[in-house]
């Protein structure tokens, strides 16, 4: 019964009660483990991003409110096995990550006064790793794009990065004539991997212009589904499917609603 939660005053105490009762009485919650949950962590980790964007960019705060509460079930189910585990639990958690941003933030917190407060943060971060081996390790398993930011920051660190941008807009220009050369090899393997050093030098620049790729390629994804389902739309509104059309067709129907489609957004 519900009122096995709502007796609770305290939100948290509600939740970690909720996840109790799951746990025990729900045949799927009960046959999680740490890996099945993974998959369901990075998709609701990707929709806290993206309902982010549509918080800043249309004011949908409630979308932002639902997706948060999903990403901190998973934190919740995570620490639940821990405890089923005798190893921690949520508050442990929570005490942990205080300690940290304390540790962090000695401009906050202590008096320490940096002149740069993001080097300040890269060096303790540095010094909480020293136990690694390599730089390169401890980097989650992220998506692609993401792990290529990750480590190119962590290489600056140490000197080892583009001065400014327009080295790495240079280098960009090179990766794209190796491409093509292996192209002109008919030669798919190689294609293959001068593709992959074109895309984490692409990632490289948006670093240093301040561009996260991930967020970059996931916004350009859903413009580019907006757009097609409008060219969708547009066609059946004359009685055609896309499937019928030539390439040159296809590609008028795609200008015309990019138009239309970017004038809406000048007026919306």
């Amino acid at each position: 019964m519900p009122e096995r939660i709502f007796r609770h005053e305290e939100s948290l105490t509600r939740l970690l009660a909720m996840m109790d009762i799951l746990r025990v009485e729900c045949p799927w919650d009960r046959e999680q483990t740490l890996l099945s949950l993974r998959p369901f962590t990075l998709e609701e980790a990707h929709e806290v991003i993206e309902a982010a964007e549509g918080a800043a960019t249309n004011g949908d705060w409630q979308s932002l409110r639902g997706e948060l509460g999903d990403l901190l079930l998973q934190v919740v189910f995570y620490a639940k096995f821990a405890d089923e585990a005798g190893e921690f639990n949520l508050h442990g958690v929570i005490n942990e990550l205080i300690n940290k941003m304390i540790y962090r933030h000695p401009h906050v917190f202590a008096d320490a006064q940096p002149d740069d407060i993001m080097e300040q943060w890269e060096q303790l971060k540095a010094k909480e790793s020293n136990g690694r081996e390599s730089l390169m390790d401890g980097i989650p398993p992220l998506p692609a794009l993401a792990v290529a930011h990750k480590m190119q920051t962590r290489a600056a660190r140490v000197g080892f990065d583009w001065p400014d941008a327009q080295g790495v807009l240079e280098k960009v220009s090179e990766e794209v004539a190796e491409l093509q050369e292996a192209l002109a090899e008919h030669n798919s393997q190689h294609a293959a991997l001068e593709f992959g050093d074109l895309l984490f030098t692409l990632v490289n620049l948006g670093r240093k212009l301040g561009i996260d790729a991930e967020t970059a390629l996931m916004s350009s994804n859903r413009k580019f589904a907006q757009r097609f389902r409008a060219m969708e739309a547009a066609a059946a509104s004359e009685s055609q499917s896309l499937d019928t059309m030539n390439l040159q067709q296809l590609e008028s129907i795609y200008q015309q609603v990019k138009a239309r489609l970017a004038q809406d957004n000048i007026h919306g």
